[in-house]
């Protein structure tokens, strides 16, 4: 397993990560067999080029074994698509049936593909493929959304409401606006109130930025981090959180 498949290693980074290779794709017919998967689906990948500062919503329309390329749907901003052609290197994000996939791909080609605009680029020579979550995560009230404030972006002070959250990490709902402020690979320091257990005072490292399609046409990034220096004492304040939010949910649905 190399980190050049690892989200954020471009910056640097040296904490600590998952160890992926048990969940890696490395042979050519394993690789094929699930990216097809993926096409047969229609499912929606997310690419992000230019070291993660851009990023493009498309599908992958073709798969070629024999010449081990696949072609990729054009992307609907063409400032985005520009930034895709010059990239050596691009990450790709999709979660075909809820398992989390990711693979890279060197600088893509542009080509003509049944009548119109298309990407060409070379089949990855691995692929992760995450088949379940390395800890329970729970999706965080609406009506009273859990706001993680961060102490050190250099925009200021910001306050971003968060999707879910585990032992791990957690989900932050950003606008496509304030999502041009992240990128994969950031780590910052956050405060989360985590209400009745306390302050979580924790390093958050950015880990995927990814868009959402909501059902009034609206648009919005979720972005999905990790915790990046947790302890035991915030370790157990994050287990009390999230056992008392799954009572809650149980006592709803009863």
């Amino acid at each position: 397993m190399t980190d050049d498949l690892t989200p954020g290693a471009a910056s640097g980074s040296t904490q600590p990560s998952i160890d992926l290779s048990k969940y890696t794709l490395t042979s050519a017919a394993e690789v094929v067999h699930h990216l097809r998967g993926i096409v047969q689906q229609g499912q929606m990948v997310t690419v992000f080029s230019n070291k993660g500062k851009s990023f493009i919503l498309t599908r992958i329309l073709a798969l070629d074994n024999v010449a081990r390329t696949m072609v990729l749907d054009w992307g609907a901003n063409e400032h985005a698509n520009k930034l895709f052609l010059e990239s050596e290197r691009n990450i790709y994000v999709c979660s075909p049936a809820g398992v989390k996939t990711q693979f890279t791909t060197g600088q893509p080609r542009r080509i003509s593909f049944q009548g119109g605009d298309a990407f060409e680029v070379a089949l990855p020579e691995q692929v992760i493929k995450l088949q379940r979550r390395e800890f329970f995560r729970i999706p965080t009230p609406i009506a009273n959304p859990v706001l993680c404030q961060f102490l050190d972006h250099p925009a200021g002070e910001l306050a971003l409401p968060l999707a879910d959250i585990s032992l791990g990490g957690a989900a932050l709902v950003l606008s496509t606006a304030q999502a041009a402020k992240f990128h994969i690979g950031d780590h910052y320091q956050v405060s989360i109130e985590l209400k009745p257990f306390g302050v979580l005072q924790v390093q958050l490292e950015i880990r995927h930025l990814i868009p959402v399609q909501h059902k009034n046409g609206q648009e919005s990034i979720r972005a999905g981090c990790c915790f990046a220096n947790m302890n035991t004492p915030r370790e157990t304040m994050v287990q009390r959180y999230v056992a008392n939010l799954e009572r809650e949910r149980r006592a709803l649905v009863r």
